[in-house]
């Protein structure tokens, strides 16, 4: 399945270069995490609409960010910190996330990249 997915510059631009691999997603009302399949691909758009396209290898389910983080680590999940408690302040303030962590967890997404289609 595909899917289409909005992400920051900062993380779109980690990915292509290859720093980030692991996508961190919460359930929220737009999105069910728990359908992700290995093989399913995510087009990612930024901010200037331009948009990569990137292969599911694999989906971990944490009940927690610091849970999540202990285990993934954060030099490939996050584009923007390398700093545990940073890293999961941020990821808690993302609109609408901690909530939705409390309810029903957070995913790690190992992706894959494959191609950037530029606008």
């Amino acid at each position: 399945m595909k899917y289409n997915l909005n992400l920051n510059d900062r993380a779109f631009e980690a990915i292509i270069n290859r720093t980030k691999r692991v996508e961190i997603r919460a359930n929220t009302k737009n999105h069910n995490y728990n359908e992700l399949k290995i093989g399913d691909t995510i087009e990612f758009t930024n901010s200037k609409n331009d948009k990569i396209v990137c292969r599911v290898k694999k989906v971990n389910h944490y009940k927690t960010v610091e849970e999540l983080l202990t285990a993934e680590g954060t030099k490939y999940t996050t584009s923007s910190t390398n700093d545990f408690n940073t890293a999961v302040e941020r990821i808690n303030s993302i609109n609408g996330y901690k909530e939705a962590i409390l309810k029903s967890g957070v995913y790690a997404i190992h992706i894959e990249y494959l191609k950037c289609k530029l606008t």
